[in-house]
């Protein structure tokens, strides 16, 4: 029952606990409505009880729903404090809905609660103070409370720095408060006019601001503002005409604020008035008048503004925001941790990045090195592989020239070192003249005689592109058994069967390779088979072994050759 208004006595705690009791089981929601109710019929003590019902229930584990609930209940009862002048018992409520809020993952209410203490001790004269809750619960406004808020926020600001003579920021604030402010809404229109007249009232000259102060007065009381507005109208221009020099005036507005403030019980919100009066009667020499209105304005703040309860409640609020202050920097000092290790990680992850990318640099360096050696070697094969054509086939022709103007085989014989016969000679001689030697081993006039049969028939056919092609074929070209031919072969030539055969089939592929006008539409398989492979393989393979490079990489050496003919053409 600590929270009932101080003259609650003991019949009205049996009423407050009977109304407890009616509620209790009814849902957070319905108690709020009907402590509204309570509240709009001036009925603080039954408001508040209710309140306290609803935030009586907050639990740690409860959802953020149900935790606003309870920090707006703090605020409802802590604003029915302020209005009564409790602002000890107000700052408490305030608090207590700050350390609620600050549950929420979503706090509702926190901006407005910071907004309301500021109110708190800015009525203690605290303006610095003030101002820092302010601007505390502006940064929050922007997290997403309401228009309303936000604009009481800033206009709280403009007329705190008016006072504290920072000029620039009043305005500012000012400005920003007439973004918005509801130009449908009365108590808006009274305060934007309120705030722009304080700001003149420190500009030369001030006729406007008083003017215009005067008018508000009359504004309020014809759209049934509260009192209270009335009140700040007639503070600022006793105020104003005070600083002025005009006693007249300053009397007249001090009174109107002083009795209108009686009338509505709001001496609590501007009790400053009575130690005005007692300011202008002790500046024209009336003591007793002055020293009666200070007695009053003493014994009013002692009884409602309380220093002693105030700080005591201020120093919770100390304690929490410094051990806010404590949470904050320990969680700044493990975030920091955290960055320092993602700091070292990230770091490792770059120098292992920079030590792969120089790796990887060195390796591209090395493999493009080698490639271009590699690309040589395979040009130097390919050039060699094109002189060897180029020398075969201009001794080809020098052969067949020899033959149709020697007609003696000894001279043909030593004309080419008694390895060739002429190619203009007759096949069917030849065959005939190695037949002679078919029965019987050979010596060596024979043997030299088939080679030269056998590469008649490699020089001058081209038997040797059939797929079927096989030392018995060869042997019955030259007229021969394959026993023969395979000894003149191995014993003249030095190779076997094979290996002396796929040397002319690969140096023909070479050179339809190279013909694209007349085999450029073949495939490379397809070539292979021209010359006598049965598979791309083995065609592949024997290419490899004979030139050094595969077939592929031939006709593209083949076709940079011809493309550099034609560019140097």
């Amino acid at each position: 029952m600590c929270l009932l208004p101080a003259a609650a006595g003991g019949a009205e705690r049996n009423q407050y606990s009977e109304l407890v009791g009616k509620v209790k089981d009814l849902p957070s929601e319905k108690i709020m409505q009907l402590a509204g109710k309570y509240a709009e019929a001036d009925k603080d003590g039954e408001a508040i009880v209710l309140y306290a019902v609803v935030y009586g229930r907050y639990s740690p584990s409860m959802d953020d729903k149900a935790k606003n609930t309870c920090a707006s209940a703090r605020q409802k009862a802590g604003m029915l404090y302020y209005n009564r002048g409790d602002y000890a018992g107000a700052l408490g409520e305030f608090i207590n809905g700050v350390k609620t809020s600050g549950q929420c993952r979503n706090p509702e209410y926190l901006a407005l609660l910071y907004k309301n203490i500021g109110n708190v001790y800015c009525v203690f004269f605290d303006y610095e103070k003030g101002i820092d809750y302010y601007l505390k619960a502006y940064w929050l406004c922007r997290k997403g409370a309401d228009r309303e808020v936000e604009h009481d926020i800033l206009v709280n600001l403009a007329g705190t720095y008016t006072f504290t003579g920072d000029k620039e920021k009043a305005w500012k604030y000012y400005r920003l408060s007439e973004k918005t402010k509801n130009p449908d809404d009365p108590v808006d229109v009274f305060m934007s006019g309120f705030s722009h007249s304080l700001l003149q009232l420190e500009e030369e000259p001030a006729s406007h601001a008083l003017e215009r102060l005067k008018g508000l007065a009359a504004y309020a009381a014809a759209n049934g503002l509260e009192p209270k507005y009335q009140c700040f109208a007639y503070q600022e221009l006793y105020i104003a005409y005070q600083k002025a020099g005009v006693p007249d005036s300053t009397l007249k507005y001090l009174r109107l604020c002083d009795e209108t403030a009686q009338k509505y019980g709001l001496q609590h919100t501007f009790a400053a008035t009575l130690k005005a009066f007692s300011d202008f009667y002790m500046e024209r020499g009336d003591k007793d008048r002055a020293y009666a209105y200070k007695s009053r304005y003493l014994d009013f703040m002692d009884s409602v503004c309380n220093v002693r309860e105030f700080d005591v409640v201020k120093n919770q609020l100390f304690t929490y925001e410094v051990d806010n202050t404590k949470r904050e920097i320990s969680e700044l000092r493990t975030r920091e941790e955290e960055s320092a290790r993602t700091v070292r990680a990230q770091r490792t992850a770059m120098a292992a990045v920079t030590l792969g990318c120089v790796l990887l640099a060195v390796f591209l360096f090395i493999v493009v090195r080698q490639k271009r050696r590699l690309d040589r070697s395979y040009a130097d094969l390919y050039a060699v592989n094109r002189e060897f054509m180029d020398s075969h086939a201009r001794l080809a022709e020098r052969l067949r020239k020899a033959a149709e103007t020697i007609s003696e085989k000894d001279a043909l014989i030593a004309s080419f070192g008694k390895k060739a016969e002429t190619a203009a000679t007759d096949t069917a001689e030849r065959q005939t003249e190695a037949a002679k030697y078919s029965g019987s081993n050979l010596d060596d006039a024979q043997r030299l005689a088939l080679a030269d049969a056998i590469q008649n028939v490699m020089e001058n056919t081209t038997a040797f592109c059939a797929p079927n092609f096989t030392l018995d074929e060869l042997a019955r070209l030259v007229g021969s058994n394959s026993t023969y031919v395979s000894q003149a072969i191995n014993d003249t030539f030095n190779k076997n069967f094979s290996n002396y055969v796929n040397p002319y089939r690969i140096h023909l592929a070479c050179a339809r390779l190279e013909d694209k006008a007349g085999y450029g539409h073949l495939t490379m398989k397809a070539i292979g088979e021209s010359v006598g492979f049965k598979s791309y393989t083995s065609f592949v393979n024997t290419f490899r072994k004979v030139t050094g490079i595969t077939p592929a990489l031939y006709s593209k050496m083949a076709k940079r050759g011809e493309d550099a003919r034609q560019e140097h053409l």
